[in-house]
C-alpha cells in the first residue's frame, strides 16, 4: 500500500495531480463505481487522500460520511482500506460514522488487529520514526512530510507501506517480517538494494538483506 505523506501539491506534476484530483472527487461525491474503476488501475490508492492532505479523507472516511452500503464498505475493505487510517483531525473511519448515526457500519469500521507489533506501538513508533529523520538529512526540514503511524501494520497478515520522500530520489518501505519490524530505505542511486533497518523500542539497527 502506498502512503501520501506529502502536503504540498505543487510537489507533484500536473498529470498525476488530475488522476488523483478525479480519484478524490468521485470518493467525495459518493460515486463509488468510479471509485472501483479507479482502484482496478491503481490499487494502491485505495488509502490516498486528495493531494495536499488538507483534511487527510481517505476513500473510507469517505464512505464512513455519506454512509454507503455495507457492500461499498466491505469492498473498500476488501482493497486493503485501513480502519486505523485517522484525518487530519485525528478521526478513523469508525469515529466519522459514529457523529454521522450511520450505526449500520459501526461493527464492520471497528479495527481489527490482524497482527501484532513486537513492542507496544507508543513505545515502537518513536524510534521508527527518529529512524525516518536520522536516514533522510535535512529532507524532512525542507519539506513538510507527514510521517507513517504503525498501525497499518496490524490490520492484514502481509501489510507494506512504501511512501515517497522528497529530496532522496526514494523513499522507505516498512513492514513486519518475522516478529520485526523492518524498514528498507530505498534510492534511484543506491547501486544496490538500499538499506535495510531493524527497529525496537530502544532504537534501530542496520541488517544485510
Amino acid at each position: 500500500m502506498e502512503w501520501d505523506c506529502l502536503t504540498d501539491r505543487e510537489r507533484f506534476n500536473d498529470w498525476y495531480l488530475v488522476e488523483r484530483d478525479r480519484f478524490a472527487d468521485a470518493a467525495r461525491d459518493a460515486d463509488w463505481n468510479a471509485v472501483f474503476e479507479e482502484l482496478e488501475k491503481e490499487p494502491r490508492w485505495v488509502n490516498l487522500p486528495r493531494p495536499g492532505n488538507r483534511s487527510g479523507f481517505a476513500p473510507l472516511h469517505q464512505a464512513a460520511w455519506h454512509g454507503a452500503s455495507i457492500t461499498v464498505v466491505s469492498r473498500l475493505l476488501a482493497h486493503g482500506a485501513w480502519r486505523t487510517q485517522r484525518t487530519r483531525d485525528g478521526r478513523r473511519a469508525v469515529d466519522i460514522a459514529r457523529e454521522q448515526g450511520h450505526t449500520h457500519l459501526l461493527e464492520l469500521l471497528e479495527p481489527v488487529a490482524v497482527r501484532k507489533l513486537p513492542a507496544p506501538v507508543e513505545t515502537l513508533e518513536p524510534s521508527f520514526h527518529a529512524l525516518l529523520r536520522a536516514t533522510t538529512g535535512s529532507c524532512f526540514e525542507e519539506v513538510e512530510h507527514l510521517l507513517p503511524p504503525l498501525s497499518f501494520l496490524t490490520e492484514g497478515p502481509a501489510v507494506e507501506v512504501t511512501f515517497t520522500v522528497v529530496g532522496m530520489m526514494g523513499g522507505f518501505t516498512y513492514r513486519l517480517i518475522m516478529g520485526v519490524l523492518e524498514v528498507h530505505a530505498h534510492s534511484r542511486m543506491d547501486a544496490d538494494r538500499g538499506d535495510f533497518y531493524w527497529v525496537t523500542p530502544e532504537g534501530w539497527e542496520k541488517v544485510k538483506r
